[in-house]
């Protein structure tokens, strides 16, 4: 017999007994009630089904559909889970509209920045959802703890430097050839690289401070992380493009 066991307690959280089999390579452990006792067992058949069914309900939280997700759900209960987060990503939209009504001048003058604005907002967003992605399933499999976090989050923030000058360096230099502006594939380099370190932060920020505040980090995370990127990408643009000069 084996001294040390990894027992579940009855009252444990499958998602819990789930980390506890993957963490200890578990076959089987047994599950024991509040005084100790054995009241049956839980073997990797069952986890399986426990893994499949909580990574397809992260998915589908992460995308602001609600966690049941199912193509057979009410009209009206898919609506209710759906809407709420459309109303709210709305909201947070206004803020980019604002950072580009303030420079509604700038655009007038110089229109190729209205071409150039969405692609800076674009990619800057996918990158924090990417960054997003990581963390929000490491903080799901308990990888991302208080010890580390930060640790994580300044391998983020590396990659997203990375990440940035590469494909600043990009569309700078299309920028500059295709329009035949060295000035302008320069701050539209500049505003990239900006962009994407912002949107580093953002993808792992926002889901450890949703987390610390009692929310789901998979449910709200992308809502906040797309504003910010929209917001900083039209800043990064039109607030260079100003300061410069290059604006007529």
């Amino acid at each position: 017999m084996q001294r040390e066991q990894t027992l579940i307690t009855v009252d444990m959280d499958q998602e819990d007994v789930a980390l506890r089999f993957q963490k200890y390579a578990l076959v089987s452990a047994a599950v024991v009630d509040t005084q100790g006792r054995l009241v049956g067992m839980i073997t990797v058949d069952d986890i399986v089904h426990i893994i499949q069914e909580e990574a397809g309900e992260d998915v589908l939280l992460l995308s602001g559909v609600g966690d049941e997700g199912d193509i057979n759900e009410p009209v009206t209960e898919s609506y209710r889970s759906r809407v709420r987060w459309l109303i709210a990503n709305l909201l947070t939209a206004l803020v980019g509209a604002s950072v580009i009504r303030h420079f509604e001048g700038a655009i007038e003058r110089f229109a190729v920045l209205a071409v150039l604005m969405p692609i800076v907002a674009g990619v800057g967003g996918n990158a924090g959802t990417q960054t997003l992605a990581v963390t929000v399933r490491a903080l799901a499999t308990n990888q991302l703890t208080g010890s580390n976090r930060w640790r994580a989050v300044g391998r983020e923030i590396r990659v997203a430097m990375l990440n940035g000058l590469t494909i600043a360096l990009l569309i700078g230099a299309g920028v500059a050839v295709v329009l035949g502006s060295t000035a302008l594939g320069a701050l539209i380099a500049t505003a990239m690289l900006i962009n994407i370190i912002v949107a580093g932060f953002a993808g792992v920020l926002v889901p450890l401070a949703l987390e610390r505040a009692g929310a789901d980090p998979a449910v709200a995370s992308s809502v906040f992380v797309t504003m910010v990127t929209d917001s900083m990408g039209f800043l990064a643009v039109l607030g260079l493009a100003t300061a410069t000069g290059i604006v007529p």
